[in-house]
C-alpha cells in the first residue's frame, strides 16, 4: 500500500473520512499507538491534515451561545453587585481614613504630653537635689545654731539672776547683793563680783538684777546657797512680805525657752527632778534613773 502524501510502500495506513485517501502515520501526524486509541467511531471521522485545514468550522449552537450569555451575564451581575458595594467601601475607606488622621492626632498629643512629662520628671529631680542641698543646709544651720546657742550661754556662765527685787529709786545694786548674800548665809564681797546691773524681764514691767562673777565656782555656791531658803523681798526689808525672790543662773532667751519646755514635758512624762546646773538644764525622771542633759529641743524629743 502506497502513502497518497510521500509515496511511500507502508504496512499500515490511517485513512481519511473526507478525501479517503491512506496515509502513513507521518504524514498523517500521528503515531500509530495514537491512532489505535482513537477507537472504531473516531477513526471513522478521523481527517487528514489537508482536510481539517479545508473544512468550515462546526456551526455554534444557539444553547451554546444562550449558555455562555447567560454565564457572562451572571458574571457581570456579580461585578454590578461588588460595584455597587464601592461607595460604602469608599465611605470606609474614609472614616478608617479620618480615624487614622485622628490616631496620628492623638499620637502627637501622647508625645507632647511625654515630652512634658519628661520634663516635669527632670525638674522634679532638680527639685529632690535642691531638697538635699536644703536639708542639708538646714542641718548645717541648725548645728551653726545649737553651737551659737552653747556659746551664747557659756559666755552667761559666771551669771545670776535674781527675780522679785522691787527697784527703789537710787539704790546702790552692790548692797542689794550684799544684803541678799548675807540673808542666805553665803557672803560676797564686791571684789567677787565682776559687774552687777538691772535687766528687763521678757513680758514684764519688773527688771531683774544681773551679777556676773568673776569665779564661776562662788556663783555656783552662791546659787545652791540661796535656792536651799525661801527668800521674801521683806526678810532684807526691800520689799512686801509676799514677793518671792528668785535666784537662777542667767539663762539665754533661747535656753530659758527650752528650759520652760523641759518642765512642761517633765510634768507630762512624770519626770522627777528638771534643774539648772553650769548653766545646762539636766532632767532625771526619779533618784535611780540616769541624769539627762537638755543641749537643744531635739534632746526633747528623745524624752520617753
Amino acid at each position: 500500500m502506497l502513502c497518497a502524501s510521500c509515496d511511500n510502500e507502508v504496512n499500515d495506513s490511517a485513512k481519511c473520512s473526507q478525501c479517503h485517501k491512506n496515509l502513513c502515520f507521518r504524514c498523517a501526524n500521528v503515531t500509530e499507538a495514537g491512532f489505535r486509541k482513537l477507537g472504531v467511531d473516531r477513526r471513522a471521522t478521523w481527517k487528514c491534515p489537508s482536510c481539517r485545514i479545508s473544512s468550515p468550522a462546526a456551526p455554534t449552537s444557539t444553547r451554546q451561545i444562550t449558555g455562555n450569555m447567560e454565564e457572562v451575564l451572571q458574571k457581570l451581575a456579580e461585578v454590578t453587585a461588588k460595584l455597587d458595594d464601592l461607595p460604602k467601601l469608599m465611605l470606609e475607606v474614609g472614616a478608617l481614613k479620618s480615624n487614622m488622621d485622628e490616631v496620628k492626632q492623638s499620637c502627637r498629643k501622647i508625645d507632647e504630653f511625654a515630652a512634658k512629662l519628661d520634663g516635669i520628671v527632670k525638674r522634679i529631680m532638680s527639685l529632690e537635689l535642691l531638697k538635699d542641698e536644703v536639708s542639708t543646709i538646714k542641718a548645717s544651720f541648725e548645728s551653726l545654731k545649737e553651737d551659737f546657742a552653747q556659746k551664747d550661754q557659756w559666755s552667761r556662765l559666771n551669771n545670776v539672776e535674781i527675780k522679785g527685787i522691787p527697784i527703789k529709786k537710787n539704790e546702790n545694786l552692790f548692797t542689794v547683793a550684799k544684803l541678799l548674800s548675807n540673808h542666805v548665809g553665803y557672803p560676797i564681797e564686791n571684789s567677787q563680783i565682776n559687774y552687777i546691773s538691772r535687766i528687763p524681764i521678757h513680758n514684764s514691767k519688773e527688771k531683774s538684777i544681773l551679777i556676773s562673777f568673776l569665779n564661776r565656782y562662788v556663783k555656783e555656791e552662791f546659787i545652791s546657797t540661796a535656792r536651799a531658803k525661801k527668800i521674801t523681798a521683806s526678810d532684807m526689808d526691800l520689799g512686801p512680805a509676799d514677793q518671792r525672790i528668785y535666784v537662777n543662773d542667767h539663762l539665754s532667751p533661747m535656753y530659758k525657752n527650752l528650759l520652760t519646755r523641759a518642765k512642761s514635758l517633765a510634768k507630762e512624762k512624770n519626770y522627777k527632778y528638771v534643774w539648772v546646773k553650769f548653766a545646762k538644764i539636766h532632767m532625771r525622771k526619779s533618784d535611780t534613773t540616769h541624769v539627762i542633759t537638755i543641749n537643744s529641743a531635739n534632746d526633747l524629743n528623745k524624752i520617753i
